[in-house]
């Protein structure tokens, strides 16, 4: 990292570090982006499904990547960075990928209970059944999707195009779940507030492996965004929140 990025990612953090629950500048949701990869984490392969979802989070639903971490599959350091997040930095919106699926790795909905007060599984459902019409293997996720004081955790798949198919699922909508979680006005998406104007949806994926590999060769050509974060080494990397 040089020292231009370091200079940045103290910057970020700070700034997070003051922020509330309070009206935010243009009405963006402040989101984190949090890879759960034991291979990723170790610097063995770089992640490509954090910076999938920061595009999705910037393009279609109005908000600010506040804050992005790679971590290995363990139930302890998942469940740290979620609270850190939601306790200390009070990011509104906090989205998961990796560790969701039935490998004996897999711990990240169990780190996610582990942090939530309360659970809200018509999301996942949501996701689960639009990714059923493209392919079977949706149906061996045990992702969860709940809520921590005001902020709300979602547990995406770990690869880049299974990601992608559930957060379009839900991009729409999760931003006014935020508004009702933390008790703004009620509206509709695409009305004010922090829902955004809908954008027309990617078109089918085709069929595809089990939803929560990481690594698929044709994901390799993803790109991520300017200024998007991305995993280059060491145990737990925190990059803060790229501009948005």
């Amino acid at each position: 990292m040089t020292q231009d990025q370091r200079n940045h990612t103290d910057h970020t953090a700070a700034v997070a570090d003051d922020h509330d629950h309070g009206p935010r500048e243009g009405a963006k949701i402040r989101v984190g982006i949090l890879t759960c990869s034991d291979r990723s984490s170790r610097g063995e392969r770089a992640d490509t499904t954090g910076p999938t979802i920061h595009n999705i989070v910037v393009d279609r639903m109005n908000g600010h990547v506040a804050q992005y971490r790679v971590v290995p599959d363990n139930r302890q350091a998942i469940a740290a960075a979620l609270t850190e997040w939601v306790d200390e930095h009070k990011l509104d919106l906090i989205l998961t990928n990796g560790g969701s699926g039935m490998s004996p790795t897999d711990t990240t909905p169990e780190a996610t209970r582990d942090v939530i007060e309360r659970e809200v599984p018509s999301i996942v459902q949501a996701m689960v059944a639009e990714s059923l019409r493209i392919t079977p293997f949706a149906m061996l996720t045990r992702a969860v999707a709940g809520i921590r004081k005001q902020t709300l955790i979602v547990n995406l798949p770990g690869s880049p195009k299974a990601a992608t198919e559930n957060l379009d699922t839900v991009a729409e909508i999760l931003p006014h779940a935020v508004d009702i979680i933390q008790g703004r006005d009620l509206h509709l998406p695409g009305k004010g507030g922090h829902g955004a104007a809908k954008q027309p949806k990617q078109e089918a994926h085709a069929s595809h492996g089990a939803h929560d590999e990481h690594g698929h060769k044709e994901h390799a050509k993803t790109p991520a965004a300017a200024g998007a974060p991305t995993a280059s080494g060491g145990m737990a990397r925190n990059v803060g929140g790229p501009t948005c």
